[in-house]
């Protein structure tokens, strides 16, 4: 596999787990927590740090100008999250409380 599609394909899966996490650590992990759904900015931090590691990942392909179709995914996958992070916050309380499983037992 050349470097730059390796590359690509890393940015790319980083790329998805930055968008793919919201939903899990809103239904499954912050229902142990007091503040439940209203942690999903937690959650907007650890995928801004995916996409992070998705853009410095695919650096390689970046500069050697490739265009391939996973670059171009993975470049739009990493920064449509930092936009969408941005500009409407707001979306991600309404996806983490859409996906949340309140899982507290009452007596």
């Amino acid at each position: 596999m050349e470097g730059s599609t390796f590359s690509a394909l890393v940015a790319l899966v980083f790329g998805a787990f930055s968008w793919l996490q919201l939903p899990a650590l809103c239904g499954f992990i912050f229902d142990s927590t007091r503040a439940g759904a209203g942690n999903y900015r937690y959650s907007i931090i650890l995928g801004a740090i995916l996409a992070l590691v998705g853009c410095v990942s695919g650096m390689h392909a970046y500069i050697r100008g490739s265009r391939g179709a996973l670059a171009i995914a993975a470049a739009v996958l990493n920064l449509s999250f930092f936009a969408t992070a941005v500009a409407a916050p707001g979306l991600f309380d309404g996806i983490c409380r859409a996906s949340y499983i309140d899982m507290r037992i009452e007596p």
